[in-house]
């Protein structure tokens, strides 16, 4: 064969595979928009994506055998029912609309002979990890059941990579999957994702699947024969685009069952029926429209604002999404410490306060020591913060210092969860003077972040717990906040969602293998432009330091 022809016979290998998985990938998506039409695209996604990396779909058949439980963190429990239902009612119509243009035929292993890609993906079912080529001190970290060192860790993603590449120039993600997945089964102390306590972040296999995705990436640069993502767009494509385009109006955005055991009750307490429930509800919106939030302190309120948890996050959950103003009218105790934080414990089956109170200042002061004992690696503005952090006279803020240095580590702006204010500030003086943001912030009183002995929450724009709320140190304020994301479905803003997903997982120890931001835009901070933004399941940023931080921690124990 000539080199034009195997030039051409590769192209057509290439397109072959991009378009099976993308006829895969749709007929599933059709097959789900069969039986909840009014799904939204994103979460639509995400379920797909979960469906075939982590569920094992490999086809719109195979939508038969998947179970509730599968997809119960990503849906309602009315929604997991209506899909179970559609699929035993009979086989869905997954094809393509008429409208649309057909797609190629699968292409047999005559006419697609450089590494055919099948929808099951053959090779990777046989395929063996190199670890007759491991090293040395790679070979003695298995066996002592430790962490790698950086650099063995990234000769063996090399060595596997390579040897993928044998059976597929550009193994997809979920190939990659499979071979994270047997990498960390056999050598688990070694290579899984855990945290100080032993716990799994995420999937446990999600750093090791990303090293294996950007080395495939890297390899590939490049190169358009074997690239199945499309070309990056430029600053001159967007500037060529509609002139008329303008960037979407900022909203609160919803995210529901991000990492929650009781996101939705399907019944309600025994001998409860909804009018009965309405009738606590009134009850509780008369003693506080006589009391205000001190009522929060009677014992009544307490027993009513337990029994009446589904009929919150019914309204909570609904769609559209409630205003945090409306939800403030009809469940204005939630907006009190006491009911706010025993929301979010029945929500997820984590005490916030008492972990945080724990684990705060005791972690912070071991992530400040981890910079310092480290100062040259970081950058300018990173050692800026730390030395801020480190003066003699800021004892016992160790937890708020290190908030501040991981923001300046993740290349995030302060103000993207705090906002300085004089000491003196009231709620109507903040909301008139403070341009307060739609996502949630913590309003600093004092001369400095770091000397505020005052706080308060504020979200959309408002003030919604006053400093007489019983923020009384800067952990409680902290957890108010994180707590307000669970408790209202809040998407974490873009511009601090790295910083947020780390006290997520590092602190409050709520590991989920997704996201809880899915923001497909940000303002880019080189140009101050709106850029789209790449998703990916977990922050690989926050994986990768909670690894170096643990593996620190424990060499220097």
């Amino acid at each position: 064969m000539t080199t034009t022809e195997d030039e051409g016979g590769l192209r057509h290998s290439t397109l072959c595979r991009r378009f099976t998985e993308e006829q895969i990938m749709d007929s599933i998506k059709r097959a789900i928009q069969t039986a909840l039409p009014q799904l939204d695209e994103a979460k639509l996604e995400t379920l797909v994506n979960e469906l075939v990396t982590k569920v094992g779909v490999e086809g719109p058949e195979d939508l038969q055998f998947i179970q509730e439980d599968d997809l119960k963190h990503l849906l309602t429990p009315i929604q997991c029912r209506k899909i179970l239902h559609s699929l035993k009612a009979g086989p869905v119509d997954t094809q393509p609309s008429s409208s649309l243009p057909e797609p190629l035929p699968v292409a047999s292993s005559s006419t697609c002979p450089i590494s055919p890609i099948s929808p099951n993906s053959a090779w990777v079912d046989n395929f063996e990890v190199p670890w007759n080529k491991m090293r040395p001190s790679l070979r003695r970290a298995v066996d002592a059941g430790e962490k790698p060192a950086p650099e063995d860790r990234r000769h063996l993603i090399r060595v596997t990579v390579d040897a993928m590449r044998d059976h597929s120039l550009n193994p997809t993600r979920s190939e990659c999957v499979v071979v994270a997945k047997a990498i960390t089964q056999k050598y688990p102390n070694t290579f899984l994702d855990t945290n100080e306590e032993g716990e799994l972040l995420g999937c446990g296999y999600f750093s090791v699947l990303n090293q294996l995705k950007t080395r495939v990436e890297y390899l590939n640069r490049g190169n358009t024969l074997s690239r199945l993502r499309n070309p990056k767009r430029t600053q001159r494509d967007d500037e060529e685009g509609d002139d008329d385009d303008q960037p979407p109006v900022a909203t609160c955005a919803r995210r529901d069952s991000y990492g929650c055991v009781r996101w939705q009750p399907e019944d309600y307490p025994e001998g409860e029926t909804s009018a009965s429930l309405e009738e606590k509800k009134l009850e509780m919106l008369d003693i506080f429209n006589r009391e205000g939030l001190k009522g929060a302190e009677r014992g009544r309120v307490e027993d009513l604002m337990a029994i009446t948890y589904a009929k919150q996050r019914e309204y909570i959950n609904a769609n559209p999404s409630p205003s945090i103003l409306d939800v403030g009218k009809e469940w204005p105790f939630l907006f009190s410490q006491k009911f706010l934080f025993s929301h979010f414990t029945t929500l997820t089956s984590v005490e916030l306060y008492t972990r945080l109170n724990e684990d705060l200042n005791k972690k912070g002061k071991r992530l400040l020591d981890f910079f310092s004992s480290q100062i040259t690696r970081w950058k300018k503005e990173v050692r800026a913060v730390l030395k801020e952090a480190l003066k003699k006279d800021r004892e016992g803020t160790d937890g708020l210092a290190a908030m501040l240095v991981m923001l300046a580590y993740f290349k995030e702006q302060e103000d993207s969860l705090f906002l300085l204010a004089d000491v003196t500030t009231t709620p109507a003086d903040a909301e008139a003077h403070l341009s307060l943001p739609i996502t949630p912030r913590i309003i600093m009183l004092g001369e400095t972040i770091l000397s505020a002995q005052k706080w308060m929450l504020s979200i959309e724009g408002r003030v919604v717990i006053p400093t007489a709320a019983h923020l009384t140190d800067f952990t409680t304020a902290l957890a108010a906040l994180f707590a307000c994301y669970y408790v209202f479905n809040l998407e974490y803003q873009v511009e601090a969602n790295t910083t947020l997903e780390f006290v997520q997982r590092f602190l409050v120890r709520i590991n989920p293998d997704s996201t809880k931001c899915t923001a497909k835009e940000q303002i880019s901070r080189r140009t101050g432009r709106v850029v789209k933004r790449k998703n990916a399941y977990m922050n690989p940023n926050v994986i990768s330091f909670i690894r170096e931080f643990t593996e620190f921690d424990w060499l220097t124990d």
